[in-house]
């Protein structure tokens, strides 16, 4: 059966997420653009085994005119992507695992004896982003709101943090818990990075592609100068995975607000992360959580309290997708109170509201 002759369907939703990729329906169907342009056209891919494969994977190199990658999947399989700047074909043309070693071999000196490829195909890399990721009660995650290069890898971390962004977000509003402006915060969260990550991945993208052969021996040379500098490499490493990324706060409020919360021990043995598995909001405060009953009591099942492992003079409410949402230090426990339950009731409500504050 082709899919013109499937029957059609009418289902009724509150919202729809499109997560249908750069070629979005749900995106085409909003008449959203998705300007921006190509980045890279005819790259290939392959998936194949390797008689000699690379000693320390992954494996990447480019010489100005070549480049190719080798990553290994860990059960004697390898991803190779290569690119020749002289030999651009369209999509749909057939790839020859002989052409992709001939590349390889280019740039990293070696085929290392690849065969069988289970996978052969081509493709070209778009850098392009839709305006808008809502519309009324419509949103747009991943790649059906924003592609880019493969540089970097960050395509993957984007994608899964817009969707936990935007998850808990739906479900407050569903359940009576928020307003329908906190879905607003999604747009205002989650486009600046998807424009930080267009711009990331395309320097990445030109820094490798367009260096003149003369000096492709330099930055190689910078490349692991840098990667060999440990606080260079771990601040790079944090921007690339996406961890670094800190959302704006109001004027005025404690400067933790907006950042992502560290995975920090608990005084009950498990770690803050491991809280949040329950997806609901996780109050973090001093070693004195008898004080807080009727906190307890009032968001029962929308709020977990813990407590730090060892001391603090902070308290902090973290919201489920692991982002700080309120924080106050160097208060009396009688002052935190008041002011958890003040923030408690602006992000989650109470119980049996359907309006919070918030």
């Amino acid at each position: 059966m082709t899919l013109r002759e499937r029957p059609e369907h009418s289902l009724r939703a509150d919202f729809v997420v499109g997560a249908d990729g750069r070629n979005s329906c749900v995106r085409q169907s909003l008449g959203l653009p998705f300007p921006g342009r190509s980045a890279v056209r005819s790259m290939m891919l392959a998936d194949v085994r390797m008689a000699d494969p690379p000693k320390k994977p992954p494996t990447v190199a480019a010489t100005g005119d070549a480049f190719a990658i080798v990553v290994p999947f860990g059960d004697g399989w390898f991803r190779v992507m290569a690119w020749i700047r002289h030999h651009p074909m369209p999509d749909n043309a057939s790839v020859d695992l002989e052409e992709i070693k001939d590349v390889a071999r280019q740039a990293l000196g070696s085929d290392f004896g690849m065969h069988d490829p289970r996978w052969l195909s081509r493709f070209h890399s778009d850098e392009r982003q839709s305006p808008r990721y809502r519309v009324g009660r419509v949103f747009l995650v991943g790649d059906a709101a924003h592609v880019h290069s493969p540089a970097g890898g960050m395509s993957v971390n984007t994608s899964i943090q817009d969707s936990a962004n935007l998850s808990w977000k739906l479900a407050a509003v569903q359940r009576g818990r928020a307003p329908d402006t906190l879905l607003d915060t999604y747009q205002n969260e989650r486009h600046p990075v998807g424009h930080r990550v267009l711009r990331m991945s395309g320097a990445l993208l030109r820094g490798v592609l367009t260096t003149p052969r003369a000096l492709c021996g330099l930055r190689d040379l910078s490349a692991r100068t840098v990667l060999q500098t440990p606080p260079v490499a771990r601040r790079l490493a944090m921007a690339i995975s996406g961890i670094d990324i800190s959302y704006a706060a109001a004027v005025g409020v404690h400067p933790l607000v907006g950042k992502r919360a560290p995975d920090i021990p608990l005084s009950d043995g498990r770690r803050l992360y491991e809280a949040l598995r329950k997806r609901r909001f996780v109050l973090v405060t001093p070693s004195d959580t008898e004080r807080f009953p009727s906190l307890i009591t009032e968001w029962a099942g929308e709020v977990e309290i813990v407590s730090p492992k060892g001391a603090t003079k902070k308290s902090v409410l973290v919201r489920p997708d692991a982002y700080i949402a309120w924080a106050i230090s160097d208060e009396s426990p009688e002052h935190r109170i008041d002011a958890a339950r003040q923030a408690l009731t602006e992000w989650c409500g109470t119980q049996g509201s359907s309006s919070p504050t918030r």
